[in-house]
């Protein structure tokens, strides 16, 4: 779908490309750049390479855009679904600075280190997820299937029905000593008092999702939470914010994968000849609505007001005091970006040793989690019909 903007150019809304084509696309530009092809002639060669029908559609129109004698960066700037501002400041300067194949390599390698911590991400939080929605599934076949067919048989067994009024005030008071109860059902009491908890409250729990009702809400409340969580894992990486942070074990996974976002970009676009106070206002909007967020922004006005970067990194407890003060000994003497560079490695390795320690961490918890689960259901149910058996 093609628009018409005022100045009479075209644009887009509707085409989003993925990462992997977007990195594809910064090569071929790098590629035409340090042969001094024309990058309208090399986009009509590689529209006719491309088989994906949106990205030869944005192709084409990127090219439109060239022979109508708009910059590169300007031609891009009408696909904001697809660059971001971040990757406009950095072509902007490479076509300024003429250095643009080797900037757009820059960037290229700026996307996969911020993929490679996305990945680490998902890695750390998938098998959780998997594990915790295959033990919610097990839970609703064996309340919805497997409970009714031991409730019947405990009922038939043990006169055990908490419908009953008689039969639920012997459970609770357990009147064991009532001379209108038979030999039977006083053994009968007796083998249930260590289990009659859990097995009351599985069959009331079965007979609860049973109900329609309850069972629409229950599956509409878990439906919620996972659709949740999924537009959350797809966002992960490129937004943040301070619930994730105060989540425990993971809370630190996420504030070490925004640091090294911050960081990284930060450094990337210095590198580039992107001014501080443009540097600021595009890393505050990568990272999400959070505290990071809110100092990086009070950062910038400072620095528009003349005041330090790296002085005013205190304050707040956003940043770690090891970050501040290499920060502040970096601006000193000049060396801010390769302080940027050596803390965003930092914070890349914490993230791949955090992801490790949840990984270890979550694989013995969830398998024992899992474990009680099934042994708690299945205890519920057989340990009625054995005592009943042994009478």
């Amino acid at each position: 779908m093609r628009d018409e903007t005022p100045d009479g150019g075209s644009t887009t809304t509707n085409i989003r490309l993925g990462p992997d084509d977007v990195q594809y696309f910064n090569r071929q530009i790098a590629q035409m750049a340090r042969l001094n092809m024309p990058f309208s002639k090399g986009l009509e060669i590689l529209a006719r390479d491309v088989t994906d029908t949106n990205f030869r559609t944005l192709l084409e129109m990127v090219q439109q855009d060239l022979d109508e004698g708009r910059p590169l960066e300007t031609a891009l700037a009408r696909h904001p679904e697809t660059f971001t501002h971040m990757m406009l400041e950095v072509i902007r300067a490479g076509e300024s600075s003429g250095n643009l194949a080797l900037i757009l390599e820059e960037l290229n390698a700026h996307t996969e280190a911020m993929k490679n911590v996305r990945n680490k991400i998902v890695e750390a939080i998938i098998y959780p997820s998997v594990i915790c929605a295959l033990v919610l599934g097990f839970v609703m076949f064996f309340m919805l299937m497997v409970v009714p067919q031991f409730e019947g048989i405990i009922l038939e067994r043990g006169s055990f029905d908490d419908r009953d009024p008689r039969t639920a005030a012997r459970l609770k008071e357990l009147q064991l000593d009532d001379p209108q109860l038979s030999p039977r059902e006083r053994m009968h009491l007796l083998a249930l008092e260590d289990q009659v908890f859990a097995t009351r409250y599985v069959i009331k729990f079965s007979r609860l999702l049973r109900e329609p009702a309850c069972f629409v809400v229950f599956v509409a409340f878990f439906g919620v939470a996972i659709a949740l969580t999924v537009r959350k894992l797809i966002r992960m990486g490129s937004e943040y914010d301070d619930m994730l942070f105060r989540l425990p074990l993971f809370g630190g996974l996420f504030e070490a994968a925004a640091l090294m976002k911050v960081t990284r970009t930060m450094r990337d676009l210095l590198a580039n000849g992107v001014s501080m106070v443009e540097s600021l206002r595009l890393v505050s909007n990568t990272v999400g609505k959070n505290r990071i967020q809110a100092k990086l922004t009070s950062l910038r006005e400072a620095v528009e007001e003349g005041g330090s970067f790296a002085r005013n990194l205190e304050g707040g407890g956003v940043f770690p005091e090891s970050m501040v003060w290499k920060l502040q000994l970096a601006e000193e003497k000049g060396m801010l970006e390769e302080a940027l560079q050596e803390l965003s490695t930092e914070f890349e390795i914490a993230v791949a040793r955090k992801t490790t320690v949840i990984t270890n961490f979550a694989t013995p918890v969830m398998l024992a989690g899992t474990g009680a689960i099934v042994f708690v259901l299945f205890a519920a149910c057989f340990l009625p019909l054995l005592n009943f058996s042994a009478v």
